[in-house]
This record gives structure tokens, sequence and C-alpha cells, in this order.
């Protein structure tokens, strides 16, 4: 097997030469460089605010950008400082998803059987119309896409779910038939989504939307504009559920799940495990609207992926290191380049390198790099804020309330969450720059607020400003004002 090296800068230097016309190519003279240290002296390092604009010269008609030619899609990812990010797609730059996620999608489903019965996948856009830029290129990918057509006809032949439903638009149009359908899926043996907070939300509105689905499985009816029938032997295992709500009872045959699980998805897996008790959860790796970083290998565990981009990382002093360089347990910014148009990009998220099999590196998530909260010099990050509310029960979550006496709301579903202020308070005092804006009376206590369905409050939230419902990850910290807003409003 070669090594890392040599396949990172063989995959780098397929890359330049195929994008050195482009503007940015020419620009930062692709066509001299001759290995991974010219790249690396001759590009700079880039968020997405320094080449937005190039972005929406590409949305706008402009050819030959970022990459040669145009883009085939772009798609819509978190927000940047003025909004969402549009991420362009080239044919080579789908091909590097393939690459990492096809040996995946086979090996999984070998391993555990999969094949005989039906399978659920998180498809989107759920809930959100397809846009296109104003040369007519679609803004939005399906999820399946990404999979190439041989597996897409794979994964729709045994959908559980069909692929009208994505297209319902009301949220609970689109529940009720999604679980009508998953109901009475009893050969059921896949559910692949990004969020577990996806699945744990369907497994809520089973009981919310019960009425209604006890009356599609009774009596048939519409929904959407699709008829459906009635299925009574479906509507006896829902009644089952509903008196226990075990999970077996509606999904005998279920052999995986396969969803987030490192960093703020950690306490969310957790909860899906408890309600799907015996069934394997295989963790996804990390994989973003910007390009692949790691895929899951066999057992679970998360290996760079190396043949489907460039990537450097970025320690806390800021050094740069290569792949073959990084030290155990030391926790990097990722950087990427992609065949996408993104070179030397800081894609925000970080993780910890825990060593390396067959000389491949094992990376793990550990949270965006970005999301810290600074009102008066505390500097709370998301993986520390995350560690302070491990012995919370249920959803959770801290958010800085800003003002003239600042400080920060513990937002829990349960009504334990009095009993855990002081323990969450000194977890949080072992930041000495949170110790000491408390000692100085720069920040006031935490104060708590119990909000039932919290999760569900915040993908609804997130849902209404453009976030695809099944990518939305709940964090445990949070700065957004708007969300500090719709908490207050809604809560006593």
């Amino acid at each position: 097997m070669q090594s890392v090296r040599v396949v990172q800068e063989r995959w780098l230097m397929e890359c330049l030469g195929r994008n050195a016309g482009c503007e940015y190519g020419r620009t930062y003279g692709f066509e001299h460089i001759a290995n991974a240290a010219d790249y690396r002296r001759a590009v700079p390092l880039v968020n997405y605010e320094d080449i937005s604009p190039l972005i929406e010269q590409i949305a706008g008609g402009s050819n030959d950008i970022l990459c040669m030619g145009e883009p085939v899609a772009f798609e819509v990812t978190g927000g940047s400082t003025g909004g969402g990010k549009l991420i362009p797609y080239t044919p080579e730059s789908f091909a590097d998803f393939q690459k990492a996620l096809l040996p995946w999608f086979t090996h999984t489903l070998h391993h555990y059987g999969i094949g005989s019965g039906s399978s659920y996948w998180s498809i989107s856009p759920a809930m959100r119309t397809v846009d296109t830029t104003p040369r007519g290129i679609d803004i939005g990918v399906s999820d399946a896409a990404y999979l190439g057509e041989a597996a897409l006809g794979s994964v729709a032949e045994g959908m559980a779910v069909p692929l009208w439903v994505v297209e319902l638009h009301e949220l609970d149009e689109w529940q009720i038939a999604t679980l009508y359908h998953l109901i009475r899926a009893d050969d059921l043996e896949l559910l692949s989504v990004w969020s577990p907070t996806f699945l744990l939300m369907l497994l809520d509105a089973l009981e919310e939307q019960s009425g209604a689905l006890r009356g599609l499985l009774s009596d048939g009816g519409t929904v959407g504009g699709h008829s459906l029938a009635a299925d009574p032997e479906a509507l006896t295992r829902l009644q089952k559920y509903l008196k226990n709500t075990d999970t077996a009872q509606l999904w005998p045959n279920l052999k995986l799940i396969s969803c987030w699980e490192d960093a703020m998805s950690r306490p969310y897996a957790k909860r899906l495990k408890e309600r799907f008790r015996g069934v394997p959860l295989q963790p996804k790796g990390l994989i973003s609207t910007e390009g692949v970083v790691t895929v899951p290998d066999i057992d679970g565990i998360p290996l760079l992926s190396i043949e489907s981009g460039f990537y450097e990382f970025i320690d806390s002093t800021g050094t740069l290191f290569l792949a073959d360089e990084l030290q155990p347990n030391e926790i990097y910014e990722v950087v990427m380049t992609t065949n996408g148009g993104l070179y030397r990009y800081r894609c925000g998220d970080t993780v910890r390198y825990e060593g390396s099999r067959d000389g491949v590196p094992i990376l793990r998530f550990m949270g965006r790099s970005g999301n810290t909260s600074d009102m008066v010099g505390e500097k709370l990050t998301e993986a520390f804020v995350l560690q302070a509310l491990r012995g919370m029960a249920g959803s959770a979550m801290l958010v800085a309330q800003p003002g003239e006496r600042p400080n920060y709301l513990l937002l829990g579903e349960s009504e334990s969450i009095g009993s855990m202020l002081e323990e969450v308070e000194q977890e949080l005092m072992r930041n000495p720059q949170y110790a000491y804006a408390r000692k100085m009376g720069q920040l006031e206590k935490v104060e708590t607020i119990i909000v039932p369905g919290l999760m569900r409050l915040y993908i609804g939230y997130k849902n209404e400003t453009g976030n695809r419902v099944g990518d939305i990850k709940v964090p445990a910290l949070s700065t957004d004002g708007e969300w500090l807003k719709r908490i207050k409003r809604e809560t006593p």
C-alpha cells in the first residue's frame, strides 16, 4: 500500500493540473506547482468569506473561476457571517464523495447482512424547496445523489419510504407520510440518517401523530395528494408499540442504525441506543457539504478519506501539519482542498488524532472550532460545555445572554434541571477565564429554564431558517440571539 503522503500528493497534483487554467489557478500559479510543499507556499489559507465573491460570480454565470468549466450543482450549508454558504460541486467532486462512500456503503450492507428487507435513508431535501442559481443550476442535492446513479438505484429499490414524501413541505404531512410507510415496513433492516435527533424527533411524532396514523392504517386516506391504503397488520403493530414504546414491535428485523455519534451528537446517540436496544449503531464519519474528511471502517473507526481530497491540520498554536505528521491525542482544525474549487479551505471542523490503522489516520470529530462564546473574556467552547452538561438528563443547552449583567441560561427538558445547576456551574468554573469573570462580577450566575420539547423546538427553529431537518445538530452551546429571543418568547 502506498503511503498516505504519496496518495495525498498524487491527488493534489491531479486536482491542480485539471484546474491550472481557471482564474484562481492562474492567480496562484498552479501550473508551476510541483509538489505539496510548493502548493502550501504558494496558496493562502482561506475561509468562506475570502472566496464568497468568487462563488457569487460562478452562481451568476461566470465559468473558469475556481475550477475549469461550470459546476453541475450547488448546495447550501451552515451560515457564515453573511448567511448560508453556497458550495459548488463539479463531476470530480461528486466522484470524490463516491470514492469514500461507495466502499463504506457496500461493506456495511455485506457485513450486517442487509439487502433482503427494506431500508430508510434520510433523503434531503425534506420539507425544502429546491432552488436554482440565475443560470439555472440546481441549489439542493439529494443525499443519495452523492452515491452515484448505480448505488442510488440500489437504494431506491429497497426504500421503505417513497421519494415523493421528501417533496412534502408541511411538517405534519411529512411526518405522517414518513411514519405511515415506516410502520408498514415490518421488514425494515437499516435506518440511515445524519443526526440522531432526526430519528428521536420521528419517534416523538409517532405518539403525537398517533391519531392520524391509526386512522390511515385503519381506513386509508390521502396525504399530500397521495392515496394511502389501510393496513390492519401495521395498525396492530402500532397499537402494541404505543402501549410499551418497544421499537422491536414495529421493526423486528432492524439490523443497523447509522448516524452521527460524536461531539454534540453523543448524548442524542446515547438516547437512540436506549430506544433501539440491541440494535447496533454505526457512527457516520465527518462528511460535510464541502467534502469528505472521514468515513467509518467496518468497526466504526473514523479513517481519513485520503483519496477524496487533500488535507492539512492546524493545531492550537497555529502550526500546520500534513496527515502523516499528526501527534496522538492532539486536536486539530481541518483544512481541505477539494475538486469543487475549495483550496486550503478552513472548514471549521476539529478532530482528535487517535493513531492510525494500516497507516491511515484515525480522526475523531470533536466539534466546530468557531462555536465559542466570549461575552466578557470567558472563552467557553462547544467541547468544554459539552463535558459540563454530560450529567444532564434529556436535551440540554447553554445559551449566552448578553446585556448589562450578562450570564448564561441553562436550558433543559427535565424538571431536574434545578438540581443540576450547581454541578454545571462548578464544571464551568474549571475554565479559568470563566471563573475569573464570575469572581470579578463580569458574569452573573447561570439561570435555568425548563423547555419541554427543547430538541424539537430547536430543530423547528433551524428548519425555519433554511436548514435541512436531517442535518440539524442540537448544540451544547449557543450564542444565537434570535434563538434566545425565541426561548424567552415561548417559555414563561
